[in-house]
């Protein structure tokens, strides 16, 4: 069977797609739901145990820049390889965690290896081999990444109540990530050198689409992509809708308890949240062939900017339902249409620098959740802070909705 064959393109789809879901399960999602049986049994406070989270997310995005620079100089496998040896790494250490130093090197492995292991070598590998199936194979990677969020807080309490031990349930995040890496370094395959360069010149007889769908002829060079205001503008629409998603994601739970909401309707109200943003994905992979990625954008800011003002007054089952609705579709979409525009607007033979100086500079984002815990102790609640991102929301609605496709420079 050839390298090119249907079978292999497809299994390294399966394979890069259940990494994504592990690490999306075992980190962000599932950590917070483990971290009160560390706290009990290790005595720490919640300002230490808290510290290691945003350590966790600062970390991913500091990293985010460093799997195109393995990528480009010891290839794809290594990527695959190092980034899933050491966030297997960062599990053991959590499961072997005694104290905060050794939970603060967990955490910044596990940011390390997300990084590696994440979006960035994920959108090359389907760029290079799916180029024909781009939009659908994106989004249902993505999809995978979002799945594996809903998945991850139910497969902690379940491993947890099951062996009563919440070191088992890190022992088998570690385990199942050697086993995909090692399928990754079976499976996964550097794209063809003329699939990667011919890609954004090929693309559209290969995947068809109306003509409203704007994709540039020639790839660009990474210095000449960041440079334009268009990939800014892109940047700064997926920071600032991060920033909502991070505040609400820390915040939403304790604001929804001062309305009155209870704590069992606010926790499904999150996870229905969650996996809304992991169908919305899919279904921008289904309609970027038709649709132009950056009206997906602009409709991801808008149903963004509904959710948070939803939220502000998340006192009645309507608003809470709109929060849940619109704010997963805004996630989900943003994350989906922000990778295609980056493709389509700058090709995909220097995407992994692209897309990773794009995630560097979303952890400006980080600031969401420490600003309004000030903010609310300064002015006695939350509301006004969701009122004020809806402000924020609204003027990169209109930004992004007037951009234009950015102009090749002549080389």
């Amino acid at each position: 069977m050839t390298d090119d064959a249907p079978a292999v393109r497809w299994a390294l789809f399966a394979v890069i797609s259940a990494i994504f879901f592990l690490i999306s399960a075992g980190t962000f999602s599932s950590l917070g739901v483990v971290l009160p049986f560390m706290i009990h049994e290790l005595s720490w406070t919640w300002s230490q145990a808290g510290t290691g989270f945003s350590l966790l997310a600062l970390t991913v995005g500091l990293a985010s820049t460093v799997p195109a620079w393995i990528l480009r100089r010891l290839g794809i496998k290594a990527t695959y390889g190092i980034g899933g040896v050491i966030m297997a790494s960062g599990f053991a250490l959590f499961a072997l965690t005694n104290g905060l130093q050794l939970y603060f090197v967990a955490a910044a492995l596990l940011g390390l290896g997300f990084a590696s292991c994440a979006t960035v070598p994920g959108v090359y590998l389907l760029n290079g081999w799916m180029p024909e199936k781009r939009s659908a194979t994106i989004g249902a990677f993505m999809t995978a990444g979002g799945l594996g969020a809903v998945a991850g807080p139910l497969a902690a309490r379940w491993i947890i109540a099951a062996t009563d031990s919440w070191r088992m349930y890190w022992w088998a995040m570690a385990a199942s990530m050697l086993a995909l890496t090692a399928l990754a370094l079976i499976f996964v395959r550097t794209p063809p050198p003329e699939a990667v360069v011919a890609n954004a010149a090929t693309a559209p007889a290969a995947e068809s689409r109306p003509q409203g769908v704007y994709r540039t002829s020639k790839d660009w060079r990474f210095r000449d992509a960041i440079r334009t205001p268009q990939f800014w503008i892109i940047s700064i629409a997926m920071t600032t809708t991060l920033l909502c998603v991070l505040t609400s994601s820390s915040w939403a739970f304790t604001h929804m308890g001062t309305l009155g909401v209870s704590a069992s309707v606010a926790a499904g109200v999150l996870s229905a949240d969650g996996a809304v943003s992991a169908l919305s994905r899919a279904l921008g992979g289904a309609l970027a062939t038709r649709i132009d990625p950056k009206r997906l954008l602009v409709a991801a800011l808008v149903g963004e900017t509904i959710g948070i003002a939803a939220l502000s007054v998340a006192d009645n089952w309507v608003a809470i339902a709109i929060f849940a609705v619109a704010d997963g579709f805004g996630f989900g979409m943003c994350f989906f249409a922000t990778a295609m525009l980056l493709v389509n607007y700058f090709g995909p033979s220097e995407n992994p620098e692209i897309f990773g100086t794009l995630n560097l500079i979303t952890t400006a984002a980080m600031i969401g959740p420490a600003t309004a815990g000030f903010f609310a102790d300064k002015f006695g609640g939350f509301a006004g802070v969701f009122q004020g991102y809806v402000a924020v929301m609204i003027v990169m609605v209109i930004i992004t909705a007037a951009m234009r496709p950015p102009r090749l420079p002549a080389q």
